[in-house]
């Protein structure tokens, strides 16, 4: 039986729609400060939905972020309680699951590529890998330009764990950069990801990209956004503006990712607006043609 690697979903998304008053922009960050147990029930949630690897919510906690809302003196704090809550999930749904380090973009999501050198980047990303450095492995999300993605993966691999690199597409199926996907995959080839990946495009978008990205790694991934739109945050404007799909049930988004299995995935999962409702449909709908394994597991060929 083929393995396929199951992720979680939106963990950020879900957090953001449970949480009460939140005093912050970086709502994921304020969330988890300021309602740890919301921060804790979601990734609990995900992790009985059948997730096998659940990503810390570090996503926005880089030190870039953290700096311009003058919150840098708590990056470490932050990074321990994002242990403290995924461990507090594991703990009370006596789970076998990876602890995922989340690596997201150092500025903010959706833009293109940063005024700044390779090594600039990457001494910030080697800050969040020492700083989650007992994660079992390590994710690279939603990364728009391929100097970026390469500076976080040679930070990811000087520690030595599995780890993987998802790049986001945009309509045109290029990266926000102007790169191709086939240009970011040999910009970050060299740093032996244990997986490439595609996150955070429409169904669609990754539908058509992943036979592609296929054929340019031995172990590709992908998992996707249910936003109509990402434009008013590419602009820099709040989530609050962003709304749903209402065409992207869980029984629908299972069939995305059926297909993307059958071209060649062997990880999956979710990312904005995928809830635990959707892990679950695909765990349950196809548990029983693939065995669903841990990102620590993954192995080329499976």
């Amino acid at each position: 039986m083929r393995s396929v690697a199951l992720l979680d979903g939106g963990l950020g998304q879900e957090i953001y729609r449970r949480a009460r008053d939140v005093s912050s922009p970086l709502w994921s960050v304020a969330v988890m400060l300021e309602q740890p147990d919301v921060v804790s029930s979601v990734h609990e949630d995900f992790i009985r939905a059948g997730a096998r690897t659940l990503s810390l919510n570090t996503y926005a906690a880089t030190p870039t972020r953290l700096r311009r809302q003058g919150m840098l003196d708590q990056l470490e704090a932050i990074h321990q309680q994002a242990f403290t809550a995924l461990e507090q999930a594991i703990e009370a749904a006596s789970a076998d699951v990876d602890i995922a380090g989340c690596l997201g973009p150092l500025v903010g999501s959706y833009q293109a590529q940063p005024d700044r050198s390779f090594e600039d980047l990457k001494a910030e990303y080697d800050v969040l890998v020492r700083l989650q450095s007992r994660a079992d492995v390590l994710l690279i999300e939603t990364m728009t330009n391929a100097l970026e993605a390469s500076a976080a993966c040679a930070a990811a691999l000087t520690l030595g764990k599995p780890y993987g690199v998802a790049i986001r597409l945009e309509a045109d199926g290029k990266l926000k950069s102007g790169e191709s996907l086939e240009q970011a995959v040999a910009a970050v080839e060299a740093f032996k990801p244990t997986a490439v990946m595609l996150n955070c495009c429409d169904p669609e978008v990754l539908t058509d990209a992943m036979p592609r990205l296929a054929g340019l790694y031995p172990v590709v991934g992908g998992y996707a956004n249910a936003f109509k739109t990402v434009e008013p945050m590419a602009r820099g404007r709040s989530v609050d503006l962003l709304e749903a799909r209402t065409d992207v049930p869980p029984q629908a988004y299972t069939e995305y990712v059926r297909q993307w299995i059958d071209d060649g995935a062997s990880v999956v999962g979710g990312c904005c607006e995928i809830t635990p409702s959707h892990i679950s449909d695909i765990a349950d709908t196809l548990g029983n043609d693939y065995h669903l394994i841990k990102f620590s597991d993954l192995r080329p060929g499976t």
